[in-house]
């Protein structure tokens, strides 16, 4: 690279970085959607209006085209939830939540008694002596990993599979530990399946420090009963939106560089971290280049994916829209999906040769405070574009608080900081351009 453009792009990331922190309009529009909008459960009231405020936003700020795809998504929606251990004539109630999907108890508690499991392994030894009871999996997401996705990733199978595992032993229903390592009484609900299950039971999550109150309980007293009640309904499928808009490159109009993440929230809090934040750094990524008069020789487009939460269902359905019918050729996808956190740089699911070249720039990184540029995963939606060939990549940021407000009610915009989610919206534009003037 010639000195003259080291110069400019590092005067143009100058910019950006300025423009962010001034202006911090990616916090106001975040502030928006999760007070206008709020919850953004697939399918619900609160889904279809993140739709509408997406594409008017996206109008008011000057994009060249704004259009919206349909996706079938799923329905489902959560009601009464409460869990009653009975200890003689006392009850202690716990603080529980169902699991995305879960079949419902019914309008009658479910009493059973309650066994605990230590993991599958366990499970398995224990076989039919679980048969008729609740299983509790009291596994706890480890502290030990320095990446605390790498924690959730090995603690998150009781909440994926635990229903069909312990229903393959006669069990009434199944409980987790809330996937976090805060002990604090919110509880972390999330997506399970059924999937090989030939019996579908209910599924929940205990918060962190009802998980220990049970836990004690359980050795201190035999044959604990609880009544558990995870009241929800099906409303089976129906239409929700990706939402795509556009401002077209001045020298590759037909080649695309995507930002983007997920429109769609868990119910309990107002998905400002998960994934408001990606919603609105995607959007900053195009909005705040348009602003500064920074122009991109390839369209820039961003996609608000519908239905994560609940099975990718936007994203994959994108990708077969991509397939059969996109006129254009996507050369890079970027994902927000870590939460409006302090970024430290990206990681590429690229060729070798890619990666290297991205990483002979990532001095350009340096002075605000991202590090991070190498091989690696890119996120869950802009994985589904991988047999486009495109490069794919994921922004990166300190995960540490991460897990503290994953998919609970403390998921709310009082929980961003206005500098951190700026720097983000900053790095997503700086990394656009980047790869815009120089990688391709």
């Amino acid at each position: 690279m010639v000195k003259a453009q080291s110069d400019e792009l590092a005067e143009d990331f100058k910019k950006l970085f300025y423009h962010a922190l001034t202006t911090e309009q990616s916090y106001q529009w975040l502030r928006s959607l999760c007070k206008d909008v709020g919850p953004r459960m697939a399918g619900s009231p609160g889904d279809r209006k993140a739709v509408e405020w997406s594409v008017a936003l996206m109008k008011k700020l000057g994009f060249d085209t704004v259009y919206t795809l349909p996706v079938d998504v799923r329905h489902w929606e959560r009601g009464r939830e409460s869990a009653i251990v009975r200890l003689g004539g006392k009850k202690i109630q716990l603080n529980v939540t169902a699991l995305g999907g879960s079949v419902s108890t019914g309008k009658r508690p479910l009493r059973a008694e309650v066994v605990e499991v230590r993991d599958f392994d366990h499970l398995k030894e224990l076989g039919e002596r679980v048969h008729g009871k609740i299983v509790f999996y009291n596994y706890r997401m480890r502290k030990d990993y320095i990446s605390t996705g790498a924690g959730y990733g090995d603690a998150v199978k009781y909440r994926w599979s635990g229903a069909v595992e312990a229903s393959k032993y006669g069990a009434v229903a199944v409980l987790i530990r809330s996937v976090t390592t805060r002990a604090d009484d919110y509880t972390h609900t999330g997506v399970m399946t059924y999937e090989g299950a030939e019996v579908k039971i209910p599924a929940g999550a205990l918060s962190y420090l009802a998980a220990d109150q049970l836990e004690q309980i359980l050795r201190q007293h035999q044959n604990v009963l609880m009544d558990l009640t995870l009241e929800s309904f099906d409303r089976g499928r129906t239409t929700s939106y990706n939402v795509i808009g556009e401002m077209y490159g001045t020298e590759r109009p037909n080649e695309v560089l995507i930002a983007g993440g997920h429109l769609d929230s868990w119910d309990p809090g107002e998905g400002a971290h998960d994934d408001g934040a990606g919603v609105v750094h995607s959007i900053a990524a195009a909005a705040y280049l348009r602003q500064l008069g920074i122009p991109t020789r390839h369209t820039v487009r961003v996609v608000l994916f519908a239905n994560e939460e609940f099975g990718l269902d936007g994203a994959k359905q994108y990708a077969e829209w991509v397939k059969n019918n996109d006129t254009k050729t996507i050369r890079l996808a970027v994902e927000s999906d870590g939460g409006g956190l302090s970024p430290r740089g990206f990681t590429l699911d690229a060729p070798d040769s890619i990666v290297q070249k991205v990483r002979s720039y990532r001095e350009f990184f340096y002075p605000y405070g991202m590090y991070e540029m190498g091989k690696g995963g890119s996120g869950a939606d802009v994985n589904q574009l991988k047999s486009t060939g495109a490069v794919l990549a994921g922004l990166r940021v300190d995960g540490h608080r991460y897990f503290d407000l994953h998919h609970t009610s403390r998921d709310v915009f009082e929980e961003v900081n206005p500098r951190e989610l700026e720097m983000g919206s900053a790095a997503m534009a700086a990394f656009l351009l980047l790869f815009d003037q120089l990688i391709f």
